[in-house]
């Protein structure tokens, strides 16, 4: 049985419509782990492309930075590591969407699909 999945999700930066999402995996895959954001979400049936709105992605392990590619438009993988690995997106939600993702200074919500990266195997 997998230890669970870890999410943080805060409001980087309400005016610039940026949340920032974090991913913590604690025991990943020992060739790289990979995580992937889905290409639809229940109740609309089309294909979203949700990783448009990441803005920047990064890794750590132990505190350390770790690289991190992207392998496919809704792919990316961490290099191997020991250890928790944590990856954090800063995810652009500026539209009015029940689908996505929103903030601004008077309010913000979020659909889970939209922003929380998936580890794959998990």
């Amino acid at each position: 049985n997998l230890p669970a999945t870890r999410y943080r999700i805060a409001a980087l930066d309400a005016h610039a419509h940026l949340f920032e999402v974090a991913c913590t995996v604690a025991n990943p895959d020992t060739a790289g782990q990979r995580l992937r954001l889905p290409a639809w979400i229940p109740g609309s049936y089309l294909i979203r492309e949700f990783a448009r709105h990441f803005v920047g992605v990064r890794a750590e392990c132990a505190g350390k930075s770790l690289p991190i590619v992207k392998e496919a438009k809704d792919v990316w993988r961490a290099a191997p590591c020991a250890g928790p690995l944590t990856v954090v997106a800063e995810v652009y939600a500026g539209e009015l969407s029940v689908r996505t993702a929103y903030l601004d200074i008077t309010r913000g919500y979020f659909n889970g699909p939209s922003v929380f990266l998936c580890p794959e195997g998990r």
